[in-house]
């Protein structure tokens, strides 16, 4: 299980204010745990009522005192991999962007990181996906791939965004061969940050089969598993023909999601990790559902 993105939204605008998305303080915020339903057929499921989730922090079940469930608005950063690795895959590449740009909502907004040898921030917010691909034009993808460099530089423009719902997609074959960043501090930045981390892995058909960059084998393990501690997911796309559909379950994905917010136990000041899971209670005839979540936070002593 897995815990999507940690928002203080309006029931804590002075904690926002303060830029404090992943800190939480007993008796003044809550702790708000964005959750995704997944049917068999990964289909967001609706419908579900507050009665039938259970949230527990470190395995003590705790009380529900927000629930919501709404296609609210939301803060994007798309990391486009430019780096050589992707020559062959660029029109994909291309693809993928202009189709997650296709679903998304109106008041949405985004920004585009590029990164080869350095990541770099190329586009910034706007609400016009084809301002952001403009400015790719002139892109040939080119040198090593510095993958991991581009997460901070994209959580760290996240905290200037209008919307408290953050999310950033990762469009990639995963190379990584050039970062100075290691994956131990993505995974701290992740339990801080208010944003869960989708990819769509680019470059798995047989005729892209052969290795030619270093890291390229590894990369839709490693997507895969910075997707999965940060509450995202990591679609691989193995058929060009796929592009389309992966890109609209993403996007529906990030938007259709429940909320769910609690006061964090007495003991939640200790300045240690907490592990959050939430459960749904389903009749027993009822089809196995799928739950992402990022999996907790560490409180401020």
């Amino acid at each position: 299980m897995r815990v999507a993105t940690l928002l203080i939204a309006a029931l804590a605008p002075a904690l926002l204010a303060e830029g404090g998305a992943g800190t939480f303080r007993a008796g003044t915020s809550l702790v708000l745990v964005n959750v995704s339903v997944l049917d068999p057929h990964d289909r967001p499921v609706t419908g579900l009522s507050e009665d039938q989730f259970r949230i527990l922090d470190n395995g003590r079940e705790q009380p529900i005192r927000f629930f919501a469930h709404e296609d609210a608005p939301l803060s994007l950063a798309i990391i486009l991999d430019t780096s050589g690795s992707m020559h062959g895959k660029w029109n994909r590449a291309l693809q993928m962007l202009a189709g997650f740009c296709e679903n998304l909502a109106e008041g949405d907004e985004l920004f585009l990181v590029t990164l080869e040898r350095q990541a770099r921030l190329l586009t910034d917010y706007t609400s016009d996906c084809a301002e952001m691909q403009n400015a790719l034009r002139l892109t040939q993808p080119n040198g090593p791939t510095a993958l991991l460099d581009a997460i901070p530089l994209a959580v760290e423009h996240l905290r200037l965004a209008h919307h408290p719902r953050h999310a950033i997609l990762i469009i990639s074959d995963g190379g990584e061969n050039s970062s100075r960043t290691h994956l131990s501090t993505i995974r701290s930045l992740a339990r801080e940050a208010n944003a869960q981390i989708y990819s769509a892995t680019l470059g798995l058909e047989s005729n892209f089969a052969r290795t030619t960059f270093p890291g390229e084998t590894q990369g839709p393990a490693l997507l895969s598993e910075i997707a999965d501690f940060t509450g995202g997911r990591a679609f691989a796309i193995d058929d060009w023909r796929r592009i389309g559909d992966a890109a609209a379950a993403m996007a529906r994905e990030i938007h259709d999601q429940y909320v769910i917010g609690y006061q964090p136990p007495s003991a939640a000041d200790d300045g240690k990790y907490h592990r959050i899971s939430v459960k749904v209670q389903r009749e027993p005839s009822q089809p196995r559902l799928s739950l992402f979540h990022r999996n907790g936070y560490r409180s401020e002593q």
